[in-house]
């Protein structure tokens, strides 16, 4: 079975599976779902846990001749087998989906693939582990449900947050839920009756967002300006080479463009996208990006991707980070934009 984290935490209470596979790339959700098995798994006497870290040079004898040796110090154990890249390798796939289909007596097996996508999901190895027990896919938590995460992390640090404590805790930890986790437990330390207030959460929280130009690049294409220009703005702040920034919009900007010059010949906008290289995912942004364009706003779209570049790259004189902003501004808020002018 397929499974997602909150479908695990109900999972559980019905009885272990023999095998279980947890994969994705959020470290603070993968080990959520990894205590919640140990948890589980201790209730039901497996006393005992093995780890197993698979990396490039791994010997799966190793782990066959681990499994064969009955533990001195329980009845029933829990094995690990950790897959830094998510790829066991020819040998090690066939090993795990015979591990599987023919589980050891008294041991739960428990496979974490540490980065996971869609061609490791379609290998015969992982579709053997999901059939036989359960494929648990760790997703990162979006913007949107964040809260809801907060709420429940929250609640489980045996703390009561007022809504707007919650509101200003959710600003600062944008993107970083082991920063988020961190804040909490410190907010519990120092909450003398577990109740914190909004002027609590800003006394104690240090801004643990850390964004990235791909979190930019989908805030200016999903038109969320105001996020955009806080995430501009905590780049800078961190001292992101504005080089690499300028690249991601950039790219963003060709990207828009070769879409559009797709349809505009009479491309239908589905294949005009999978021309362009844009990833299915992404497609229903990018979509919605360009119904905000016409004619006269992409032309001023690309000049200031070239401003930008000349301005950025000391071509031409003028603030690198202002010039961004308008490039920013550009794509996300066409019609504002064009209104106005170059003005680095």
């Amino acid at each position: 079975m397929n499974l997602t984290l909150a479908q695990l935490r109900t999972q559980v209470n019905d009885g272990l599976l023999p095998v279980y596979l947890v994969a994705g790339d959020e470290p603070l959700l993968i080990n959520e779902a990894l205590d919640l098995l140990r948890i589980a798994a201790r209730k039901d006497g497996y006393e005992d846990r093995e780890v197993y870290v698979a990396g490039g040079k791994f010997d799966w004898d190793q782990l066959r001749s681990g499994l064969d040796t009955i533990s001195l110090f329980a009845s029933r154990r829990i094995v690990e087998v950790r897959l830094p890249t998510g790829k066991p390798g020819r040998t090690g796939g066939a090993m795990l989906a015979e591990l599987a289909e023919n589980p050891a007596p008294d041991t739960l097996l428990v496979i974490i693939a540490e980065e996971f996508d869609n061609s490791i999901a379609k290998t015969k190895w992982v579709k053997t582990v999901s059939a036989a027990g359960a494929l648990v896919q760790i997703k990162p938590v979006t913007i949107a449900q964040l809260p809801v995460w907060l709420e429940r992390t929250i609640k489980q640090a045996g703390l009561k947050f007022d809504d707007d404590a919650i509101e200003v805790l959710t600003h600062h930890v944008e993107g970083n839920l082991l920063a988020a986790r961190q804040e909490i437990d410190k907010l519990a330390l120092i909450a003398p009756d577990g109740h914190v207030d909004a002027d609590m959460v800003r006394q104690s929280v240090a801004d643990g967002a850390r964004f990235d130009v791909f979190q930019l690049s989908d805030a200016v294409v999903g038109a969320d300006q105001q996020r955009a220009i806080r995430i501009l703005n905590g780049l800078k702040s961190e001292g992101i080479a504005a080089p690499l920034v300028l690249w991601a919009l950039v790219r963003e900007v060709m990207t828009l463009s070769a879409v559009w010059s797709g349809m505009q010949g009479g491309k239908p906008a589905g294949r005009a996208m999978q021309d362009a290289g844009v990833w299915r995912n992404r497609q229903d942004g990018v979509g919605r990006c360009l119904r905000r364009h016409n004619e006269e706003s992409m032309q001023y779209l690309l000049q200031a991707a070239a401003m930008a570049d000349r301005v950025v790259k000391g071509g031409k004189q003028g603030s690198p980070w202002g010039a961004l902003l308008e490039l920013v501004q550009a794509i996300g808020q066409p019609q504002t934009a064009v209104r106005g002018q170059l003005s680095v």
